[in-house]
């Protein structure tokens, strides 16, 4: 009994003392962005955005509140993000971290071994962005936000606004873990572009991986080719030539789902895909005559551009040899036997694979358009 009196005595001591590794927080600094680059001698090159949390009143040098860039360098990421400690003086927390750079020259040597130690951190969560950096990284991360003054937020609200572009693959650490836990380590990051003027990024296309490596550079075209096959488009704007030269129609995608099913016909491996987008019509450049058939016609229009979009992202994919697409998933799960023959060389097959892509869109009609084309 004076044992058990003992235990929860110290148990309440503890409770009421507070976290046995409590850190004030004026004596925290918190990691809001990571890059991480390759010198001219081999050894990364870390460089982190480090917030001082606001005590209200300005520090020894008359900022308060305000992030910092520090940099240190090591053999392995770990040794570098240890070195840091000598330049910031404090034992960085990486928790708030919003996005992770790598940098061209790190990205093309090792993506996997770099980013390791951010994976098996057990501080964070998996749910930073990872981007890749035409350059250095640390370019990405001197560059100020203008519709947000802090920057790493700044990209935040980037990568979430980009789900309605439709154009840009936003990939978070867990998802970009999920990718490359394949045999082939293949998946995809996004790609920024820092301006010379270090005032704005600009994020556009995204990165092919393979065997743990950035190998090739895809366009937006090729991305929202990806996206679409994927299931991943949330809202996106597809334009389309009107009869006329020189005029568009923008239709806007509100949703649209995706379908891949492996087909094995006489030894032959085929993956048909089938996309379903809605969407309605936006607006149009010069008024036509909307009536079933010119409305039937937009629908084949914006079939064929989709269709188009999905073609040119399989091409480059098979060109480099990596399913980014994740095809294998369905093929090992249709056809388990036939995998194990297939999977050695899958990088192989998949350059052969014979893709067919059929997309069946719906525009939505609102009521005006609806009365208009009897459909009311």
């Amino acid at each position: 009994m004076k044992t058990l009196t003992a235990v929860m005595g110290l148990l309440i001591a503890i409770c009421l003392g507070g976290c046995w590794n409590n850190i004030d927080l004026t004596e925290t600094r918190f990691v809001t962005a990571v890059g991480i680059d390759l010198n001219e001698e081999g050894r990364y090159v870390l460089t982190v955005n480090v917030m001082k949390p606001s005590s209200g009143k300005a520090d020894a040098g008359g900022s308060s509140g305000k992030s910092t860039i520090i940099q240190s360098t090591g053999y392995t990421i770990f040794d570098a993000a240890r070195n840091m400690i000598e330049y910031s003086g404090y034992k960085l927390s990486y928790h708030h971290m919003q996005y992770l750079a790598i940098g061209t020259e790190a990205a093309k040597k090792d993506i996997i071994g770099p980013l390791d130690l951010f994976f098996r951190d057990q501080e964070l969560s998996g749910r930073h962005w990872v981007l890749y950096v035409e350059g250095k990284a640390e370019s990405l991360l001197r560059t100020k936000g203008n519709t947000n003054d802090i920057q790493p937020l700044k990209i935040n609200e980037q990568m979430i606004a980009s789900r309605s572009v439709g154009k840009y693959p936003p990939v978070r650490s867990l998802d970009l873990m999920r990718m490359l836990a394949t045999k082939e380590k293949v998946g995809y990051i996004p790609i920024s572009h820092p301006f010379k003027s270090l005032k704005e990024s600009r994020e556009a296309g995204a990165v092919i991986i393979k065997d743990g490596k950035a190998v090739s550079s895809i366009n937006e075209t090729q991305v929202r080719g990806l996206l679409w096959v994927t299931g991943k488009i949330k809202s996106t704007i597809v334009i389309v030539p009107l009869k006329k030269p020189g005029q568009y129609g923008s239709i806007e995608v509100l949703d649209s789902k995706a379908k891949i099913r492996p087909v094995l016909e006489n030894n032959q491996l085929t993956i048909q895909i089938t996309v379903h987008p809605h969407g309605i019509i936006g607006s149009l450049d010069h008024p036509i005559p909307m009536d079933s058939e010119t409305y039937k016609w937009l629908q084949m229009k914006v079939n064929q551009i989709i269709k188009e979009e999905i073609n040119a992202a399989v091409a480059i994919a098979k060109k480099n040899k990596a399913d980014i697409f994740g095809f294998h998933d369905y093929v090992h799960r249709k056809y388990p036997k036939e995998w194990k023959v297939w999977e050695p060389q899958w990088p192989e097959h998949f350059s052969q694979l014979e893709v067919k892509v059929n997309v069946q869109s719906k525009l939505l009609l609102n009521g005006l358009l609806a009365e208009q084309l009897g459909e009311k």
